[in-house]
């Protein structure tokens, strides 16, 4: 029996964690569904910038030889800068919709909630 297709597991992710942020803040705040979909937006362009950072840095290394015990991963580096950086300055929501951004980020086209 052939893996399961994993492909489309960045973006539900993505889109289940907006979507619960953006449903929470709207039962809770007069104008929260608006003001939280702008988050999601800031939060996405957050991610889009990081992937740029994060693929800079994997090429500067590339370029070392005796300083380099291993290739950097981008996808495991991301991961360990939300959880060490980001976890400390934004909600819990905050941090999946990151967290969720970046892996689609990393892994293919821009994130769109269009």
């Amino acid at each position: 029996m052939p893996p399961p297709d994993r492909r489309g597991d960045a973006p539900r992710a993505f889109d289940a964690h907006a979507d619960d942020f953006i449903r929470d803040c709207a039962s809770r705040f007069e104008a929260g569904g608006a003001i939280a979909a702008l988050d999601v937006e800031r939060l996405t362009d957050l991610a889009g910038r990081l992937a740029r950072d994060l693929a800079a840095w994997t090429r500067a290394l590339e370029t070392l030889d005796l300083a380099k015990a291993r290739r950097l991963a981008p996808d495991i580096a991301g991961r360990l800068l939300v959880e060490s950086v980001f976890d400390e300055a934004l909600t819990p929501a905050g941090t999946r919709i990151l967290a969720a951004a970046l892996d689609l980020a990393l892994s293919g086209p821009a994130v769109s909630r269009d």
